[in-house]
């Protein structure tokens, strides 16, 4: 016998593909904001201010481009780092990042930087006093205004977050970035999937 539950994943998975199929799209086919506009808002956030490190990404087609706004935070003195292939490894990326950029093995691109740092550093920090505190940038192909998201369905950023709300010395805000039209009412979610802890909409 079928159990509804796995039945209702099954449907999930058709759902997330289709909407997934549909996103891509549209994103392709709708221009980005200015990433001055975007620096601006991420900016002005009280947790861009207080946050030691900006964990960014070097973005796909169809995704914010934030790159103004990771030289700004390189400007302002922030650790400032994009992923690498594994989860919860970043290549910290400095001035002039955009100008020299690796390819990896999943297609996406990184800072062509021998410097990593790795969130499982901070999680041997045991006894520290006083939370490393940073912010996430976080792409998606849809978001809901409560923060669930829709990525394209590696597990990346789910596993990600796994890793630094169960530290006790990290204090890292996520932050999911799209346009407004990619702010959906729901979203099909599985147990495994990670909310975002705030998002933005241009």
């Amino acid at each position: 016998m079928v159990d509804m539950k796995d039945m209702e994943d099954i449907r999930d998975i058709q759902d997330k593909t289709a909407l997934r199929t549909r996103m891509l799209a549209l994103m392709k086919s709708i221009p980005g904001p200015d990433p001055q506009v975007v620096a601006q808002r991420i900016c002005a956030l009280e947790d861009y201010k207080s946050a030691q490190y900006v964990l960014g990404y070097v973005p796909l087609k169809g995704e914010i481009d934030i790159s103004v706004l990771l030289d700004r935070a390189i400007a302002d003195g922030k650790t400032v780092a994009v992923p690498d292939v594994d989860v919860g490894v970043f290549r910290i990326a400095r001035k002039g990042w955009k100008d020299s950029l690796m390819l990896l093995p999943n297609h996406t691109f990184t800072a062509d930087s021998p410097d990593v740092l790795n969130i499982i550093d901070f999680n041997s920090r045991i006894g520290t006093v006083e939370k490393t505190k940073g912010i996430i940038l976080v792409p998606g192909l849809a978001f809901t205004e409560f923060g669930t998201r829709l990525g394209r369905g590696a597990g990346y950023y789910d596993q990600l977050f796994d890793l630094t709300e169960n530290s006790g010395s990290l204090d890292f805000i996520s932050i999911g970035i799209c346009r407004q039209s990619q702010l959906l009412d729901s979203i099909p979610q599985q147990p495994h999937d990670r909310t975002v802890r705030m998002v933005i909409t241009f």
